[in-house]
């Protein structure tokens, strides 16, 4: 490794330079170069496996490298450990708080860790409780806040000392979108301030929001750049279109047609060459399996769009659901009809008065923050407990009287897999089939087929326990429809799951859907409550919105505009003190704002008679972020 040049140790506060690491014949890290520029937020992303948290944990002096050198503030991270930790904020993914302790005295005892004295404890002490929220809740026990709140708090740990830069390894896994939203809030606030943010998620919406973004493969960086650059390097272009049998089409487009489709709600996107050429062709073919397409539309590409363009030679195509028939006996009129149910646990009342029904094949996705309801919802349609009030029927069978019956219809599958670790792939197996009751010979036919579908042929004698995530989650979804389900119920399936498993995990759930299991699914990722049919929103108990993807967008009386600016940061604390602003965000070197309709449309001549300098304003389309965001507050007023 050559001598690194001063000026570019002085322009950039993380230089890596050949970084590689080794464990015996595998390599996790090769030959990576990255460098990160002061004042910004960059984003690595990519799939279980890929190195991220490696190359992080080699950053932050916790694992020793195999080659390569690496900087940070100027400083060589091997040579000048103590230097280094002075210089870095780290947050792993299994951040550690002390659970008996209060939120202060978490803070505290980090603070005492780093030898930090009283009275410059104290000052930054209380601008991390303000900037987090968390100054309301200083005095309460760690153990008792919620997911979001947990992260916000070490968040503050990990910046008591004042860091040069933060390094964060997926932050908001597993927190809901509005927790995320506000846990960006406060990185952007700290980026106010001087820090500079190194980030690995596996959220696209959230490489969306980095100034730029490496996509890390086997290792290696095969792309870096900003957001709107990457998408720029997509040649083909992007059709979007309505049908009505979205399960069919996607069935023609992909094993007759052999052109390849992900669904949105509503709607189909599929990559063409000429759309202007191609979509009456495909209306044609589609026309004469009496499949009607409309409203076909070109639209922009996003970051997933990216990232499969990228990582495609790591999907694997689904056959083995195509091998499997799927023979109902139950009423498949209305598969899930819901009419009041509600769920006291004492005082507290956690579903209030839900009703809603659910077509055959359809994908409902429940969505809503911690605390919502979700899980009480699902937990009574499977069974599991007894509502308080109200009826429900699933698979045509009473959840209040009939449980035995419902649990025989249906497929159930937890946040935590509900996989034995301890187990080995075909032990857990051959244990869900006996449960499920299946004779031995169509019993070895279903295990075969789910090998089939995890893509855990030749792994069978592995401990589940020492599996990828991408890979427990198909086991456990090839688990769940081992009996034929008619009903197949998902509970927050993807967290911690890496973009190309979820993927991988909605194409099945589609295939599941074209053979005629309706699914019902709670998640916390937006992209992903895009690819369903249906979408209910709660909060606090009440399901106060419901319909496809495109209507909940359409129905909002808020408009949505991006704004470009060269003043970034200015700009931002600009647009704070405008009374016009309803709600707005950073993304990357860009801000969105939400204006109240009634105020009229948002013109750029508009902001500049508030003295709000920009160089641009155009009104877009809101996504499932805004919308679940802007529900979620206005029941907060309400």
């Amino acid at each position: 490794m050559g001598i690194i040049d001063s000026a570019r140790l002085k322009d950039n506060v993380v230089l890596i330079e050949g970084l590689t690491k080794k464990y015996k014949e595998r390599t996790v890290v090769d030959n990576l170069n990255l460098n990160v520029k002061k004042g910004e937020i960059f984003g690595l992303v990519g799939s279980d496996g890929a190195g991220k948290t490696t190359t992080i944990q080699m950053l932050c002096g916790i694992l020793s490298s195999n080659a390569g050198v690496m900087f940070i503030d100027g400083h060589n991270v091997e040579k000048e450990p103590d230097v280094i930790r002075s210089r870095i904020g780290y947050m792993s993914q299994d951040f550690t708080l002390y659970l008996d302790l209060t939120v202060e005295e978490n803070i505290d005892f980090m603070a005492d860790l780093r030898g930090i004295k009283t009275e410059q404890r104290e000052k930054q002490k209380e601008i991390l409780l303000n900037f987090s929220r968390m100054a309301p809740f200083r005095n309460r026990r760690a153990a008792d806040l919620s997911g979001g709140m947990k992260k916000k708090l070490a968040l503050s740990c990990a910046l008591i000392h004042r860091p040069k830069i933060l390094i964060l390894d997926e932050p908001t896994t597993a927190v809901d979108p509005l927790s995320r939203s506000e846990l960006w809030k406060i990185l952007y606030e700290f980026l106010f301030e001087g820090i500079t943010i190194l980030i690995s998620t596996p959220y696209m919406d959230e490489a969306e929001r980095c100034h730029r973004v490496a996509m890390v493969q086997e290792g290696k960086i095969i792309t870096c750049d900003t957001p709107s650059n990457l998408k720029g390097l997509i040649t083909r272009k992007i059709a979007s279109f309505h049908t009505n049998n979205i399960s069919k089409a996607c069935s023609v487009l992909k094993n007759e047609l052999l052109i390849s489709g992900q669904v949105f709600g509503d709607r189909i996107n599929v990559f063409l060459d000429d759309p202007d050429l191609e979509m009456p062709k495909i209306a044609n073919d589609m026309a004469r399996r009496d499949i009607i397409l409309d409203d076909w539309e070109e639209v922009l590409p996003t970051m997933d769009d990216v990232f499969l363009s990228f990582l495609q030679k790591d999907l694997k195509e689904n056959t083995a659901i195509k091998n499997l028939s799927f023979n109902f006996h139950g009423n498949q009129q209305k598969p899930v009809v819901v009419s009041s149910i509600c769920k006291h646990f004492g005082d507290f009342v956690a579903v209030n008065n839900v009703s809603f029904e659910i077509e055959p094949g359809s994908v409902f996705g429940l969505l809503g923050p911690n605390g919502a309801g979700k899980t009480t919802t699902i937990k009574m349609l499977c069974g599991l407990i007894v509502p308080t009030q109200g009826e429900a029927f699933v698979a045509g069978y009473s959840i209040k009287t009939q449980q035995r019956l419902v649990k025989s219809r249906i497929g159930y599958m937890s946040q935590l897999f509900s996989l034995y670790p301890d187990l080995t792939v075909q032990q857990n197996l051959d244990f869900f089939g006996s449960i499920y009751g299946l004779p031995k010979k169509e019993k070895m036919k279903k295990i075969d087929w789910v090998l089939d579908l995890a893509g855990l042929k030749g792994k069978e004698k592995y401990l589940t326990s020492e599996l990828a995530g991408g890979w427990k989650q198909k086991l456990a979804l090839g688990c769940a429809v081992m009996h034929q389900p008619e009903v197949l119920f998902l509970d927050e399936p993807t967290s911690g799951v890496d973009p190309i498993g979820r993927i991988e995990f909605w194409d099945a759930i589609y295939a599941f859907s074209e053979a005629g299991i309706t699914t019902v699914v709670t998640t916390h990722f937006m992209d992903e409550a895009e690819h369903c049919n249906i979408l209910g929103l709660m909060t606090d108990g009440n399901l106060v919105a419901m319909g496809s993807p495109g209507a909940l967008k359409e129905d909002l009386s808020v408009n949505f505009y991006e704004i470009t600016t060269s003043l970034i940061l200015e700009t931002y604390n600009q647009l704070m003190g405008s009374n016009l602003i309803f709600q707005m965000a950073l993304f990357g070197d860009k801000i969105h704002v939400l204006i109240d309709k009634k105020t009229g449309e948002m013109t750029k001549k508009r902001l500049e008679d508030e003295g709000i300098k920009l160089d641009g304003i155009e009104k877009i389309m809101p996504t499932l972020d805004d919308v679940f965001i802007y529900h979620i507050k206005a029941g907060e007023q309400n």
